[in-house]
């Protein structure tokens, strides 16, 4: 067998490989911060995981922040709460079991975007 054609062989399966790989599940995101990844338990009717506050954007326009993966502003439903107030590095929830806070986890930038 030449060189060429043993090259061409590795090469083929190296691809199956790795096609197969990708296909056997979901590939995750590396642009995402490891604290937004699912949490997979086997547990059926374990209690669900807590929200996650990943980041708070306020501009003279509007006021937004990412809770697990998702954008949400003021009065919009975060599961069974509605979001109150955004401030940074902080959310207010108003539902049924009363008022609660999310903060970020880690130390935030207050300095405006475009300076």
């Amino acid at each position: 067998m030449s060189k060429r054609l043993l090259n061409a062989s590795v090469l083929a399966a190296s691809l199956l490989l790795a096609t197969a790989t990708f296909a056997a599940g979901e590939v995750p995101d590396p642009t995402r911060p490891a604290i937004s990844a699912p949490v997979i338990t086997d547990d059926a009717e374990s209690a669900p995981a807590p929200m996650v506050l990943q980041s708070t954007l306020i501009s003279p326009q509007q006021r937004s922040a990412i809770i697990d993966g998702r954008r949400y502003r003021i009065g919009e439903r975060v599961g069974e709460a509605r979001l109150a107030a955004i401030e940074p590095g902080v959310v207010r929830l108003s539902g049924p079991m009363g008022n609660s806070e999310l903060r970020l986890s880690y130390s935030i930038s207050s300095r405006p975007v475009n300076h």
